[in-house]
C-alpha cells in the first residue's frame, strides 16, 4: 500500500464561487441566464476539493466570516470536506462568474473579504502548520486585509522547520518573498512568469529557460502552467514538457487549482516529476470541461491523461 504525505491547504481569503450561463449579456438588461450554480471557492479550497475527489485525505485550513462564511461552511460539508477554521468578523466574499455563449466570452468579478485580525492569523496559521507538518502545505490564492504580503514567505520558513514541503501557488510580489525560502514547489502560469522575469515569453524553450533560473535560486520543483499549450515542469536532474489534449473549454475557473492538486496528490507519494505534471495537466484539462465553477470529474481522468504526450527537454 502506497504512503502518503499528510496535506494541509490554506485559504485566507476563501469565496463563495456563483456563476450563471447565458446566451447574451445585454446592457442594463436583466439578462436571463440558462444555469447557475454555486461552489465553495478559494484557491486553497479547490485544492482541497479536488484532493477529495482523488480520494486523497487532506486538511483545508481557512477563515469564515458572517452569515455568508457559513453558507460557504455548508457548501464544503456538503462536498464532503469539513475544513478546520477560524471565524472573523464581516462576511466571506462572494466572487461571480458569467459565461457567455455567444460570442463566447467569460466574465470574472472578484469579491472583497474581510479584515482578519493577528489573533485570528496567528490561529489558523498555527492549525496549517501543525497539520501539514512532515508532510505538504499548499499555500495559494489572495490574501485580505490584516495579512502581510510576505506571509508566504513566512509560512515556508515554519514549514521547513516542521519538516514539511511547501507548495506557493501565486504572484507578484508574494511569490518573489517565497522563493527567497526556496520553497519545494512554485507552480506560476505563463503570464506569471512573464511578470516575474519582465519580458515577453514566446516559446516552450524561453518558458523553460527562465523557470530554471528560478530552479536554480533553491525552489527544488518549477511547474509553469500554459493553459491549452500545455505545461513544463522541472527539478535539478530534467525538464518535462507535457501537451494539453484539446477539448471543449466550457469555464476556466480553478483550472490551475486542479493541477497543483494533481501535483500534489502525486509528491505525496514520492512519485517522479513526468508522472506528477502528466497526472497534474489531466486534472487541469478535465476542469476547463465542466460547467461553469465545478471542477473535474474523476471518471474522466484516465482518457484525457492517455492524450497526453510527455517530452524531455535539454534544459
Amino acid at each position: 500500500m502506497t504512503t502518503q504525505r499528510p496535506i494541509a491547504t490554506l485559504t485566507l481569503n476563501p469565496a463563495i464561487d456563483v456563476s450563471y450561463e447565458t446566451k447574451t449579456l445585454v446592457a442594463e438588461t436583466k439578462t436571463p441566464s440558462n444555469g447557475s450554480r454555486f461552489d465553495p471557492g478559494g484557491n486553497g479550497i479547490n485544492v482541497a476539493r479536488s484532493l477529495q475527489k482523488l480520494d486523497r485525505d487532506v486538511h483545508a485550513c481557512c477563515i469564515l466570516a458572517g452569515e455568508t462564511g457559513g453558507f460557504l461552511l455548508g457548501l464544503l460539508q456538503n462536498r464532503k470536506v469539513d475544513p478546520d477554521f477560524v471565524e472573523v468578523p464581516g462576511d466571506t466574499r462572494i466572487n461571480c462568474t458569467i459565461q457567455q455563449r455567444r460570442p463566447p466570452q467569460e466574465y470574472k468579478v472578484g469579491g472583497v473579504g474581510p479584515q482578519v485580525t493577528e489573533e485570528a492569523l496567528t490561529q489558523i496559521t498555527d492549525i496549517f502548520i501543525r497539520h501539514a507538518a512532515q508532510g505538504i502545505g499548499v499555500m495559494t490564492g489572495s490574501i485580505t486585509a490584516g495579512v502581510p504580503e510576505n506571509i508566504y514567505a513566512q509560512l515556508c520558513e515554519r514549514l521547513h522547520q516542521a519538516g514539511a514541503r511547501a507548495v506557493v501557488d501565486s504572484h507578484g510580489d508574494m511569490l518573489l518573498s517565497a522563493i527567497e525560502t526556496k520553497p519545494f514547489l512554485i507552480k506560476p502560469n505563463h503570464y506569471e512568469l512573464e511578470l516575474l522575469c519582465g519580458k515577453s515569453l514566446n516559446s516552450i524553450e524561453s518558458i523553460a529557460l527562465e523557470a530554471r533560473k528560478l530552479q536554480e535560486k533553491g525552489v527544488e520543483i518549477v511547474c509553469v502552467s500554459m493553459g491549452g499549450e500545455g505545461a513544463i515542469i522541472l527539478n535539478s536532474e530534467a525538464t518535462f514538457y507535457a501537451s494539453a489534449p484539446k477539448v471543449r473549454v466550457r469555464c476556466t475557473t480553478g483550472v490551475g487549482d486542479a493541477m497543483v492538486a494533481g501535483l500534489v496528490a502525486m509528491f505525496a507519494e514520492d512519485k517522479p516529476i513526468s508522472e506528477a505534471l502528466a497526472f497534474g495537466v489531466a486534472c487541469g484539462t478535465a476542469t476547463v470541461t465542466t460547467s461553469g465553477t465545478a471542477l473535474f470529474v474523476p471518471d474522466d481522468l484516465p482518457g484525457i491523461q492517455a492524450q497526453i504526450e510527455l517530452t524531455k527537454l535539454d534544459i
